[in-house]
């Protein structure tokens, strides 16, 4: 497979595919394709290429766009409950031939960048439970509460077809109780809990060992290895600063040292500041620009006290935080809103 279009590196990126779906999920309400891109730059045609991006901003306006034109708060529970392997291209078949469930899910948070440079993915076990973390690494970008339901039920749906198991858990989402949340709530194989820090999925370890009814390990591995290729060919059109500032921030441990950044990346820390230098950047910067990024997306939406925005960006107190944050706007978070 090659790659037609490679990901640029001025804003976040999405696979097509992904748009395809949504163009999918809203002609139930009889809105044709053409209705949905109208304005957008992106004719019907491109939606039968078979590997190309599209600009998340873009991406995201649509998403909006779609909520609009069918009137359905609801519409990420359409979506996620459509979603299925096979919608995620050599990424998806490579989970899907993997061992395990275990196996599948590291396969996703490897190569994420394949599929969007927007979110990151971690999974985490600690005892009887595991913890698959979905985070947005550009959150002025975000697709909100109806592109996070989507993400978490779409997980849902094809852990149980690829495992042929009914599979119950919890999530925990950075959002409020939206008020259609009853009407889809029988779609969930667990509670979701609001207001959370980070968004999550819960489920019993256990369920890491699950395996797969498509298993082939043989298959699997080249699977793996055609996906490093297509990755690595992707690297190539991303700037290093862009790829450490993707690796920088975790929305459930804060932001990462250098030393555990040049570690992800398998380099020395003084390999990484030389890289970084060659661009006219440096890691402090990269820091600071994120920080304001992530303040000003937090603080727009209204949803954490300035205590928790403090803590989330490292800093020790809430008054360091007002300074920073009026040094990156002008105006004091308060008369930011204003």
């Amino acid at each position: 497979m090659s790659i037609s279009t490679p990901l640029p590196t001025a804003s976040p990126t999405v696979l097509g595919v992904y748009l395809g779906l949504l163009v999918d999920v809203v002609a139930r309400w009889d809105i044709s394709a053409e209705e949905l891109l109208d304005g957008s730059g992106i004719k019907p045609e491109q939606l039968h290429d078979v590997f190309w991006y599209v600009d998340f901003k873009t991406f995201s306006e649509l998403f909006k766009r779609a909520v609009i034109l069918t009137n359905e708060p609801g519409l990420g529970f359409h979506i996620g409950k459509q979603m299925k392997v096979s919608c995620h291209g050599l990424i998806g078949f490579a989970a899907m031939i993997a061992k395990d469930v275990r196996e599948a899910l590291e396969i996703a948070q490897q190569f994420i960048n394949l599929q969007s440079s927007a979110y990151s993915l971690r999974l985490e076990v600690e005892g009887d439970l595991a913890y698959y973390y979905v985070n947005e690494v550009y959150p002025d970008y975000s697709l909100g509460e109806v592109g996070t339901i989507a993400i978490l039920l779409g997980f849902v749906m094809m852990g149980e077809a690829i495992t042929g198991h009914h599979l119950e858990g919890s999530g925990d989402v950075m959002f409020k109780c939206p008020d259609y949340f009853d009407r889809f709530q029988q779609l969930l194989p667990g509670t979701i809990r609001f207001d959370q820090p980070y968004t999550r999925i819960v489920f019993p370890a256990a369920y890491l060992e699950l395996p797969l009814i498509m298993a082939d390990p043989l298959t699997a591995r080249l699977a793996r290895e055609q996906c490093k290729r297509e990755l690595n060919a992707l690297m190539k059109d991303t700037s290093f600063s862009r790829l450490v500032s993707e690796l920088v921030y975790d929305e459930a441990l804060g932001f990462c040292t250098i030393e555990e950044v040049a570690d992800k990346l398998h380099l020395s820390t003084r390999t990484l500041q030389r890289q970084l230098a060659q661009e006219n950047q440096s890691f402090s910067t990269l820091i600071d620009e994120l920080r304001q990024r992530k303040a000003t997306a937090m603080v727009k939406k209204r949803e954490f006290s300035l205590e928790l925005i403090a803590e989330k960006l490292g800093y020790t107190d809430t008054t360091n935080f007002i300074r920073a944050f009026k040094r990156w706007t002008g105006k004091t978070p308060k008369k930011y809103l204003d």
